[in-house]
This record gives structure tokens, C-alpha cells and sequence, in this order.
């Protein structure tokens, strides 16, 4: 479902542009990480975020959670947003063209 990208979240912009390039695509949200792997993660402020292809996690990162849901209602926001967003977007193209290709 192509949602209007205009305000949409952080959450709802990288679905929808995964959505874009495969069905394959599923991002998962955790409220837990292992402190090991992530020591910078604080419970209840972060959520790690996990991308998966065919249930396989492929890309795994942690942003706060407020920043995560909500709304991008002023260009500002929009910009940051799509600008964390935007590269690992193309990261994900990329491998998919170059799969494609060989």
C-alpha cells in the first residue's frame, strides 16, 4: 500500500520504499537489544530496527523510537528523515540490480 510520502513516518517511509523494490522485504521493530552487540541502546527510548529478505535479516540498526513513529510533518524533518533513510534504500537497489544482473 502506497501511502502519501508527504508526512508519512520514518517507520512508513522505509516500508514503503522497501514495498517499492520487493515484496520480499520485511522490516521487524524490537524494543530489546543484546548490550553486547549494541551497547549504546537504552530500553525504552531505542527501538532496534531489523531488515529482513525472506525472513533472513539482512541489515540491522537502532534509532530512537520517538523519531522512528513519528509523523514528519515539517520539510525540515521530512529532509533528516529521508536523508538517514535514502542510503540504505539505495544500498538494498543496488544489491537487487547486481543480483539481477549476474
Amino acid at each position: 500500500m502506497k501511502r502519501n510520502l508527504s508526512n508519512s513516518s520514518y517507520e512508513e517511509y522505509m516500508k514503503d520504499q522497501l514495498m517499492l523494490l520487493s515484496s520480499k522485504f520485511a522490516i521487524k521493530s524490537y524494543k530489546r537489544a543484546d548490550l553486547d552487540n549494541w551497547s549504546f541502546f537504552e530500553k525504552g527510548k531505542d527501538i532496534r530496527v531489523q531488515i529482513q529478505w525472506k525472513k533472513n535479516s539482512v541489515h540491522e540498526f537502532v534509532v530512537e523510537k520517538e523519531f522512528w513513529y513519528m509523523k514528519n510533518t515539517n520539510k525540515e524533518d521530512r529532509q533528516y528523515m529521508r536523508m538517514l533513510a535514502d542510503p540504505k534504500i539505495s544500498m538494498f537497489k543496488n544489491a537487487l540490480f547486481k543480483k539481477e544482473k549476474k
